[in-house]
């Protein structure tokens, strides 16, 4: 019987921000609700990283003050999607090879001491919970569903972290997790890449049925490093697009300006006495 768990949401935002809520039927502010909706629009690609996030565009396009807007984006910056500098105001955080680099091996230990844990443990409810996750994830694989696909990779990393209980990597993965959302879409757009991953994850469901620490860990680093060479590829990928739109626009308005007409030379006509300015 399957629990609802995985794949349950219909907003792709609610479930990065509201994942395992121990009251999910809370009512969320405002700001949780924009931010949310900043998220989705971050995820999809309507803004781009590096891209400016105004208040006063944002505050119109939600139909909102600008207080709301200017908290949900603080809430952004703890989780690591939006960057807030002085006199600039918020940007979609730009990552970088070196934050992937940094960010990625320590996703890896701090996942695999959460998958050790639970072979040890060796629990009959989690065993079923990550088999219907990798059900659910192949399904979604097969349908080329790609956000359904991004929802569930999270839910199932995630619930590896909750279900070990060790509450302090649990926190630390989560914003982990989001922090590298944006490239998401670009990986997983890629059936290889969901393939592999799908595959990496049954490695690591199969270590905690067997109730092998050592297995399921080598299986997180194998999961982790292929899709942090994923994930490296698609930011230099989207970085050389962005490079080359941008020598577009220059060779655009280099070659408006090379052809267009020079001023013409206005020839003064002298009143009757004056002298001429003619040649």
């Amino acid at each position: 019987m399957q629990s609802g768990r995985f794949g349950s949401r219909s907003d792709v935002a609610g479930t990065f921000f509201n994942l395992f809520d121990a009251n999910p039927d809370a009512i969320k502010t405002l700001p949780d609700q924009l931010a949310e909706r900043l998220v989705e629009l971050i995820i999809n690609g309507t803004f781009l990283p590096g891209e400016r996030l105004h208040e006063v565009m944002l505050s119109e396009r939600f139909e909102v003050s600008r207080g709301p807007v200017r908290e949900a984006l603080r809430l952004l910056e703890r989780e690591g999607l939006v960057t807030m500098a002085s006199r600039r105001g918020a940007s979609v955080t730009r990552l970088t090879e070196k934050h992937l680099n940094d960010i990625f091996p320590v996703r890896a230990a701090l996942m695999s001491v959460c998958a050790e844990e639970l072979a040890l443990r060796h629990s009959d409810t989690v065993q079923d919970l990550l088999d219907e996750a990798t059900e659910k994830l192949f399904e979604a694989s097969r349908n080329g569903n790609v956000s359904e696909y991004i929802v569930l990779v999270y839910q199932a990393s995630m619930y590896i972290a909750e279900a070990s209980g060790n509450e302090i990597a649990r926190r630390i993965l989560f914003s982990l997790g989001r922090q590298t959302l944006p490239l998401s879409r670009m990986v997983f757009e890629n059936p290889g890449h969901r393939q592999d991953w799908s595959n990496n994850w049954c490695g690591i469901v199969d270590g905690i049925r067997a109730g092998d620490p050592t297995a399921a860990r080598i299986a997180v680093f194998q999961l982790i490093g292929d899709i942090k060479a994923a994930a490296l590829d698609a930011l230099r990928r989207r970085d050389a697009a962005a490079h080359q739109s941008a020598k577009s626009v220059t060779a655009s308005r280099e070659d408006g300006a090379g052809t267009e007409e020079k001023p013409r030379s206005r020839r003064v006509r002298s009143r009757p006495g004056a002298p001429s300015t003619g040649p």
